[in-house]
C-alpha cells in the first residue's frame, strides 16, 4: 500500500480573517474587526489566486468578505442616521 503525503494548504489568512468577521456582535468595536477582516481576506484571495497549491480557505475567505462588507456597510449607514436624529433633536428609540 503506498501511502501519499499530501501537502496541508496554509490557510491562516482566510480563518483568521473569518474569526475577526464575527467581531460583528460587539458594538462600537464592529468597525475596527471588520476593516482589520477586510484586509485579511482581500490578502488571503490574492495569495489564493496567485499560488492556489500552496494556500487554500477560498470558503473562509469569501466568507468573511461578505460579512465584513456588509458590518461595515451597516454600521457607517446606521450610525450616520443615528448622529443626523440626534443632531437633529428627533426622538430615537
Amino acid at each position: 500500500m503506498v501511502s501519499k503525503k499530501t501537502k496541508k494548504k496554509d490557510r491562516f489568512h482566510a480563518i483568521l480573517s473569518f474569526i475577526f468577521s464575527l467581531g460583528f456582535w460587539i458594538p462600537l468595536l464592529n468597525i475596527g474587526f471588520s476593516l482589520v477582516s477586510l484586509f485579511l481576506a482581500i490578502k488571503a484571495l490574492r495569495l489564493i489566486s496567485a499560488d492556489s497549491k500552496k494556500y487554500g480557505g477560498m470558503g473562509f475567505a469569501l466568507a468573511a468578505l461578505i460579512i465584513s462588507l456588509t458590518t461595515f456597510i451597516g454600521s457607517i449607514i446606521f450610525g450616520t442616521i443615528y448622529i443626523y436624529r440626534r443632531v437633529t433633536c428627533e426622538v430615537v428609540a
